[in-house]
Parts: structure tokens; C-alpha cells; sequence
């Protein structure tokens, strides 16, 4: 794995600053994890099991078998194909490593054979449903409110309507942006800056099930666009905590251009929402013919936009360090939880049976400042352009990397 020594001391620097800044009565952060973070590259293959002339070894345990009968993105059947890995049936228990876009329960977990992977730990929904984020990362802000302020100020609906509704009752006018709870793609997402809006919205809504997020209405632009971040996360394992971030990633523009928002606009998603699947069936949409068109039209890289931003005279390399500081901490905030899960539906196997492969969603305001947004426990692997291959088909085939898969090791194991 080729990293950078710059980037891991970085990360470092925030963990020791934050150690030192929270030697209160509030348990430490050292004694909350023990903490491997890396960044991976995405420029490392995984292990071929072909030989020199393309065919596959004959050898029976060579090949890892991957079980994809849950999963519908292409690209992890194109990375298996390229590595000579093949990918085996539903609930084949031959099948070294199950890789599902579905969460997993206890059950799932329980039945896995010796050495066998599976792609999600129990327990992330956690953080990977809107509401359940919120009330995580707002418990871990009142006990450490300096290192949790990176995400905008939310409330849970019903529960918390009236607070809600009080913020509209003073002069300055607010923007709050309304998700379902569960919802993917930006369905069902509002705006609202009235008590008009929010009764609106959730009566559109069975059961209310929503989160009002407070709106940052200074995104930062380019080019007039407001865009996001797509940041990829590996967890690798739980117990003992290994997590890296992977340095590339995908930034995703607006269709139209950004306005304060408005009564005027407040409806206009493809000005306020950057989803990928609102945007792109908006006629300006700009798709990406060439993987070498890294700053062109609607999806950038993340290295791309980076470079932008420092041309702009932005200080990219606090950016990435704040944008560490939020991958750790929300991480930080559910792994108690993991571990429970863990120890108790797995057992004791030093983490080796459960990975996850998180997409975070952040957002830059003006003042060059990051915030989270979302994060996703099933990231859309989806290629419909170039750059989303080149991406993605690095991002899978690094983790896979990482994953370390060793059918022969596996089958002694089992023999045991």
C-alpha cells in the first residue's frame, strides 16, 4: 500500500490535538480506540490468481469465490474478473467472501463459515440512517462540543416539531432542508423556510418520518455551482479499529446555478440538491465521455477539485485534515456499538470476518469549512461514465486488497 508519510502524521496531529484538548472528566479519546488510520491509494492490485498465459490456476483452493447474488453494480464483477476471482452462488458456503448491498442482521452474521468475509458490520445504521446519525454524533457533541461541530444543527420529526417551528418564529429567515429518514437518491427532500413548508412537507410524508437539517446557504461554488463530496471510507475491522480513507473521490455538481434560496426557487432541486440521480436527467447535464476528464462537466475527481480550490487560493491541505477529523470522529461515535455487535454475533476472530465500505456525503461552505451531510452504508457503485469506472473500479479493487482473501489459508481453517 503506497502512503504518503505526510498524510498519516497529519491525521496524527488531529488525534493528539484532540487528546489534549479533551483531558476533562469525559472519557479520553485514547481510551476509546485503538487507532490504525491510513490512507489508501487506489493505485495497488489485488492478487491474481491467473497464470502468465491468462488461465486460471487449476488448483482448487486458489481461487477466491465471491458471492454477488445480492449486489447490482457491474464493476465488482468486472474487478473480479480482471483478478481471475470468481464469483460463486447465493448462499454458497464454498463462497469466501459474501459482498451484499443489503444491510445485515444478526442472523446473517451467525451463520458465517470459518473465514468467510462479509461486506457489512451490524450496527452502522447507526450512523447510515439520518436520524439515528443525528442522535449519534449530538451525544458525542455534548461530551466533546469542540471536536463535534461538523455537522449542521438537525432536528427529528415529530419528535422535535416545536423546536423546529420556533426557529421560524424570529425575524431572520431560515432555511431547512427536510430528508426522509430512510430515503436515497434526494427522494423526498423539501426546502422549507416557514411553518407553512414544514406542515406541507410532512404531510406528504406517512408517519412523518423526516430530519430537518439546518440549510447552509453559502455552499461553496464553482463556476457558479454548488457541489458535494463523495469520500470513501474503509473500516477494515472493529476490534481492534482500523480504518483508512480513500484519497480519491468524486465531487458532484448542481445543474443550475445557485441562488440564495428563495420562495422563488426553493423548489428547483437541481439548484440546491447535488444528488447524482436528480441532476442527471436535467438536459444541462455535462457527462464525463473521457477518464481524463477529471474537471469537466457535472462529476469531478476529488483531486481535481482540489487543485481547483488551491488555485483559488484555498488551503486544500486543511481541508483534508478537517475532512479526516470528520471521517474519525463519526466513526469514533458508533464503535462501542460494532464491537458489542461484534463480540457477540461473530465472537473472537482479531476482526478478520466484517469490512465496510462507507460513502460520506460533505459539503464545503464558503469560508472553505466542511460539513457532513450523510453517510451512506451501500455507496452507489454505479459506472455510467468514465471517470466513475476509473474511480470506483481503484476504490474496489483497493479494498479488496486490503480485505486480504486467502482460500487456501481459509480451507485449512475449515479442516480444522
Amino acid at each position: 500500500m503506497n502512503t504518503k508519510q505526510g498524510d498519516l502524521e497529519s491525521i496524527s496531529r488531529i488525534l493528539q490535538k484532540m487528546q489534549q484538548t479533551n483531558k476533562r472528566n469525559a472519557p479520553k479519546y485514547g481510551d476509546l480506540f485503538s487507532l490504525g488510520v491510513s490512507i489508501f491509494t487506489g493505485k495497488n492490485g489485488i492478487k491474481k490468481t491467473s497464470s502468465k498465459s491468462g488461465r486460471r490456476k487449476s488448483k482448487k483452493n486458489d481461487v477466491p469465490l465471491v458471492d454477488l447474488s445480492n449486489c447490482k453494480y457491474e464493476v465488482l464483477r468486472i474487478v473480479l474478473e480482471k483478478n481471475g476471482w470468481e464469483e460463486g452462488q447465493e448462499d454458497d458456503k464454498r463462497c469466501h467472501l459474501i459482498w451484499t448491498d443489503l444491510s445485515v442482521g444478526p442472523d446473517k452474521l451467525m451463520k458465517l463459515n470459518k473465514g468467510q468475509k462479509i461486506n457489512h458490520f451490524h450496527g452502522m445504521l447507526a450512523i447510515c440512517r439520518k436520524k439515528s446519525l443525528f442522535c449519534s454524533l449530538s451525544t458525542m457533541r455534548k461530551l466533546f462540543p469542540a471536536d463535534y461541530m461538523f455537522f449542521p444543527q438537525a432536528f427529528i420529526l415529530p419528535n422535535q416539531l416545536s423546536n423546529l417551528l420556533n426557529c421560524f418564529s424570529r425575524s431572520k429567515v431560515k432555511t431547512f432542508i427536510l430528508k426522509p429518514d430512510n430515503g436515497s437518491q434526494g427522494r423526498g427532500v423539501v426546502l422549507a423556510q416557514s411553518v407553512r413548508d414544514v406542515r406541507q412537507a410532512m404531510d406528504g410524508f406517512p408517519g412523518s418520518n423526516l430530519v430537518a437539517q439546518k440549510y447552509i446557504t453559502k455552499p461553496m461554488l464553482i463556476n457558479g455551482f454548488k457541489f458535494d463530496l463523495r469520500i470513501y471510507v474503509l473500516i477494515l475491522s472493529c476490534d481492534p479499529l482500523r480504518l483508512y480513507l480513500y484519497r480519491e473521490g468524486i465531487a458532484r455538481f448542481c445543474t443550475e446555478r445557485y441562488q440564495k434560496p428563495g420562495p422563488e426557487n426553493l423548489s428547483k432541486n437541481c439548484m440546491h440538491l447535488t444528488n447524482y440521480a436528480v441532476n442527471k436527467y436535467n438536459p444541462n447535464f455535462c457527462f464525463n465521455t473521457n477518464e481524463n476528464e477529471t474537471s469537466k462537466g457535472h462529476k469531478w475527481t476529488l483531486t481535481s477539485l482540489f487543485k481547483t480550490l488551491s488555485i483559488q487560493g484555498f488551503d486544500t491541505t486543511i481541508l483534508h485534515q478537517k475532512i479526516c477529523h470528520i471521517v474519525v470522529m463519526t466513526i469514533l461515535a458508533i464503535v462501542p456499538l460494532l464491537q458489542h455487535n461484534y463480540k457477540t454475533y461473530v465472537g473472537d476472530d482479531n476482526g478478520q470476518s466484517c469490512f465496510e465500505l462507507l460513502g460520506m456525503d460533505v459539503l464545503i461552505d464558503h469560508r472553505c469549512i466542511p460539513w457532513l451531510l450523510e453517510v451512506n452504508h451501500s455507496p452507489s457503485f454505479s459506472i455510467d461514465t468514465p471517470l466513475d469506472l476509473k474511480v470506483k473500479e481503484s476504490l474496489i479493487t483497493d479494498t479488496l486488497k486490503l480485505v486480504q482473501m486467502d482460500p487456501q489459508g481459509i480451507s485449512k481453517l475449515r479442516q480444522q
